[in-house]
């Protein structure tokens, strides 16, 4: 029998399992260097999803599921899957992300972060998902950190816990971003940060520093972003800091591989 390593998360201490899963080929040509992909089916998607819930299903955790209004189908795909599973549903914890948009015809990726987008996005994600446990940023810059209007705006969709939402958060994948928002106290409100999994392992001072703030950490991209080494070289350097984090696999076609990885880390 298979166990996946739980942590602790959010003022509440809910028992989070490490490993969370990344939706963003459910809804959008991922990765983008990936000439082969093909939009998956619903059924693709009841199965990968279906195989990770009846893994865990003897464990008393929650399993965060991570999408975004700019991974394309992706929300409605999962807001469609859960909708005749209300029990898995009960065991999920849905985290979506606003102020990126994805223009599937296009292909382009364009940015709004002004409080009326926050508001838009936020309804729209709700109407597809039902329940948002936490809500970032998307592609979270030091501008968006600085506008109080949104920042109050955020604030004020956790306290009075609209669509459920019990946790806020920002999505940075820039190092410097990062950096930058650390030195201006810019990250003294969020409950969680989603880096790369390179970034926690190029910075440590920053991951301290973060922590000893109180804020929850959820990694992504342990494969694409994460090093030169094979898979299970990556994810063994980054599950020796276990207890710290939720990481996303992003892998449509290595579950199974990425499972052992979790269960055989020491």
């Amino acid at each position: 029998m298979v166990n996946l390593p739980t942590i602790r998360f959010g003022r509440e201490g809910l028992r989070l399992f490490a490993l969370g899963i990344g939706t963003t080929w459910f809804g959008r040509h991922w990765p983008p260097d990936n000439p082969s992909y093909k939009l998956p089916t619903d059924e693709e998607i009841e199965v990968y999803l279906d195989r990770i819930f009846t893994t865990v299903k003897h464990q008393d955790a929650f399993l965060m599921i991570d999408t975004a209004a700019s991974y394309g189908y992706s929300e409605e795909k999962i807001g469609s899957y859960f909708k005749n599973r209300q029990e898995l549903f009960k065991k999920a914890f849905i985290a979506t992300k606003w102020g990126e948009e994805f223009n599937i015809d296009t292909g382009m990726t364009p940015l709004d972060h002004s409080r009326e987008h926050l508001i838009q996005s936020f309804k729209r994600s709700l109407e597809h998902l039902k329940r948002i446990d936490l809500l970032y940023i998307h592609r979270t810059s030091i501008e968006v950190l600085s506008d109080l209007e949104v920042i109050e705006e955020l604030k004020k969709i956790r306290e009075c816990n609209r669509g459920s939402v019990r946790y806020i958060g920002v999505s940075i994948s820039n190092e410097d971003i990062l950096q930058k928002a650390v030195q201006k106290n810019l990250l003294n409100w969020p409950d969680v940060l989603q880096i790369p999994a390179s970034i926690f392992l190029k910075r440590p001072d920053l991951m301290d520093t973060i922590c000893d703030r109180g804020i929850n950490i959820v990694l992504n991209s342990p494969v694409r972003r994460g090093g030169s080494g094979s898979p299970e070289e990556i994810y063994s350097e980054i599950l020796q800091h276990k207890g710290r984090f939720v990481l996303l696999t992003g892998t449509r076609r290595h579950l199974e591989d990425t499972i052992g990885y979790f269960c055989s880390a020491k």
